[in-house]
């Protein structure tokens, strides 16, 4: 019996997984040196890439650590026999004054915002920034820094933070018409997680300095009828319904 002799595009034809073996070494073989230049250039992008994303966790990782030596320095404890060394008396700092600990934890803060202006960790450090500027004087810078972290969409719930902050800031200096506009955004808001109830009684306490108590007991009923029978807030905010609605003919507005 006879034997057919198959050509070489025939066998490729019966089989595409060698045809596609063949073809890559014959393209090897024809072009074997500006392959073998895309090849180096490939490896030199992937070393690249990974250096790179190795280079960006350790400033991530940088910027965490500092944050949190800030932080500590915030929460620190003041002592009169405290040295310049916060660290002298243990592993915990102690500084001798609050406007000392708050320069420190705030050079920290800083540091982090300047070198890390862009991540998640940046916006953290400079709500805290804004919280020493305020406990050292610097009110200006502060409110820069607060409506900074506020406008920013990546990290909600510090933005909040700072949204309440601020209002507080501007009741604390009798501006209450933008510490009620900026509470009734907050409260008007669903994706708040900040307690509704502390938001209702700040927000209660506003509107009572501008002379509105008839708003302010509504606002509080309303808390007290749909929030939960118990919470951190509630009896709080019984206390405050309860003297306001005590509180002799008012003459507030609606």
């Amino acid at each position: 019996m006879g034997t057919t002799k198959l050509t070489r595009k025939e066998i490729l034809s019966e089989d595409p997984v060698h045809e596609s073996i063949v073809r890559l070494v014959d393209l090897f073989r024809e072009n074997g040196k500006k392959i073998g230049i895309i090849a180096a250039i490939a490896v030199l992008v992937a070393i690249g890439v990974y250096g790179g994303l190795q280079y960006l966790d350790s400033r991530e990782l940088q910027a965490q650590e500092q944050l949190g030596k800030g932080t500590e320095f915030f929460h620190a404890q003041v002592a009169a026999d405290a040295t310049d060394d916060p660290y002298a008396k243990g592993s915990s700092p102690v500084f001798r004054s609050d406007t000392a600990k708050y320069e420190a934890a705030a050079k920290e803060f800083s540091s982090v915002v300047d070198r890390h202006g862009f991540g998640k960790v940046s916006i953290v450090a400079r709500y805290y920034l804004a919280l020493c500027q305020l406990r050292t004087g610097n009110n200006k810078e502060a409110i820069k820094n607060l409506e900074s972290v506020a406008a920013n969409s990546r990290e909600r719930t510090v933005g909040y933070l700072a949204k309440r902050v601020l209002a507080t800031y501007y009741a604390g200096s009798g501006n209450y018409k933008a510490a009620g506009e900026i509470l009734d955004g907050i409260l008007k808001d669903p994706k708040c997680q900040l307690p509704r109830e502390e938001l209702v009684l700040q927000q209660a306490r506003v509107l009572v300095a501008q002379g509105k108590n008839d708003a302010a007991v509504r606002l509080l009923r309303e808390a007290d009828s749909q929030g939960p029978a118990f919470s951190a807030f509630k009896q709080q905010l019984v206390t405050e319904l309860d003297k306001l609605q005590k509180t002799p003919a008012s003459t507030s507005q609606p």
